[in-house]
């Protein structure tokens, strides 16, 4: 049996368990849920791809996402951008760096790190690159470019709230 759309009316349920158990039911309607859904399929799907492809764990594609933004990152700032911690990163930095991918360096007069792509990095992080504009394409493909457009309004809207939330939680 279908659940209600979270729009439709819901019989009241006689007790409150019950009304906590039917909003329960219908969280895997909420619009937030399915995107967590869309989200969660995308991770795992990119995970595999880039291990298959690229043999880079997820860590290591993160870092890479991060790091070839065209700044250079200090370990700490590569942690806060991950929310990950420094002492998993390093190790995964100096592997990175090892396979020739990074570039690890003091910035001189500092005790911070400085992490950049080395050119073997920029080479796999352009194939990264063009592969997501695939896996995008892919995903529009069919669309109507309208539909997009609303759609890309309403996840930066919903970015800026998810902001507001964020700043409350901390």
């Amino acid at each position: 049996m279908n659940s209600p759309h979270p729009n439709e009316t819901v019989a009241s349920p006689a007790t409150p368990e019950a009304d906590g158990t039917a909003r329960a039911s219908l969280m895997q309607h909420l619009l937030t849920m399915r995107m967590v859904e869309l989200y969660t399929s995308m991770r795992r799907t990119t995970i595999l791809t880039q291990r298959r492809k690229f043999a880079l764990s997820e860590i290591e594609w993160r870092i890479m996402t991060q790091v070839g933004t065209g700044a250079r990152l200090s370990l700490n700032g590569l942690a806060e951008r991950l929310v990950q911690d420094r002492g998993q990163l390093s190790r995964a930095v100096k592997g990175m760096v090892s396979r020739g991918l990074l570039t690890r360096n003091r910035k001189p007069g500092m005790p911070d790190i400085e992490i950049g792509l080395a050119p073997q990095g920029q080479a796999l992080r352009a194939q990264m690159v063009e592969l997501a504009f695939q896996r995008d394409s892919f995903l529009t493909e069919g669309l109507d470019p309208a539909d997009i457009d609303v759609v890309r309004r309403v996840i930066e809207r919903m970015i800026t709230r998810a902001a507001i939330l964020l700043e409350e939680a901390t």
